[in-house]
């Protein structure tokens, strides 16, 4: 599958434009957000998540959806198996990607967009999706500041037109402010809907305590990657210009971060929507 793309009338005053070249990649930026990791903590964590959580697999299999995520990579990070468990049982997934990620790896933006968008179009292959089913947004990787109002009025433009029965996304608490922005400008897009969203954490797996804290809110969903380990595996290995070799570099996806995603179960918090958009 070739670049896809998907337009919008919302978002159509929202075109991409040229910039400088950046020296340092918005993934490795986000990666100086997260700050130092406590491995102890994660540890224990994870033990509490898959204890407490509720297993939800059967019935999210059943369960049409709308996958937002903010750049390509971060669907199959988050919900790979989830989306693999849908598409196998013949619900209908929808992926909605926000930015173009023209910014990781550093390069010429049109190179790396068009990189991104031949990775994504590889990882979507792997997980069962169609180029029909994917819709890209022309929001500019880490430019989402100043842009929220367009941003959530393009995620309701595709929530109308999907209906889907359930919406996963980023989290507000991630410490990528991108990831923290489309999930707030979800949560506002459905506000009044009564729709289902849940929030796939990311970066909070190296934040432990955003995790506690998410936690702290209800309880979480858990949904297995039996039987799709492997091809997740395959997916997440589509997105080769985000990963790094080792675990010192100083760019790219590092293996132990990796391991984050390559778990028994994706994990899933319940978000609780406004009755309507009062502009949170």
């Amino acid at each position: 599958m070739g670049a896809i793309s998907g337009t919008l009338g919302a978002t159509g005053s929202c075109p991409v434009v040229s910039r400088p070249v950046s020296s340092r990649s918005s993934r490795a930026v986000g990666g100086d957000a997260v700050g130092p990791s406590n491995p102890a903590l994660k540890l224990v964590l994870r033990r509490m998540l898959s204890f407490t959580g509720v297993d939800v697999t059967d019935a999210s299999s059943r369960r049409s959806c709308l996958v937002v995520a903010p750049h390509p990579d971060d669907e199959t990070l988050g919900a790979g198996a989830t989306i693999m468990r849908k598409v196998y049982a013949g619900t209908p997934v929808h992926l909605l990607v926000a930015t173009d990620g023209s910014k990781s790896p550093p390069g010429d933006p049109a190179e790396v967009t068009a990189l991104r968008s031949a990775e994504l179009g590889a990882a979507c292959a792997v997980l069962g999706l169609s180029e029909s089913d994917v819709t890209r947004l022309p929001f500019v990787d880490a430019e989402l500041v100043g842009r929220e109002d367009a941003l959530a009025g393009a995620i309701a433009e595709v929530v109308a037109a999907i209906g889907p029965d359930e919406v996963l996304v980023t989290a507000e608490s991630d410490p990528h402010q991108d990831h923290a922005i489309v999930g707030a400008a979800t949560r506002r897009a459905l506000a009044g809907t009564g729709m289902r969203l849940l929030a796939y954490p990311i970066w909070q797996f190296d934040r432990p305590v955003l995790l506690w804290h998410e936690w702290r809110r209800g309880r979480s969903e858990l949904v297995r990657t039996d039987g799709y380990r492997d091809r997740k595996r395959r997916a997440v290995a589509a997105y080769g210009s985000q990963m790094a070799a080792r675990n010192d570099d100083p760019e790219g996806l590092r293996p132990n971060f990796l391991r984050n995603f390559d778990r028994p179960y994706e994990l899933f918090f319940p978000v609780t929507l406004p009755v309507a958009d009062r502009g949170a």
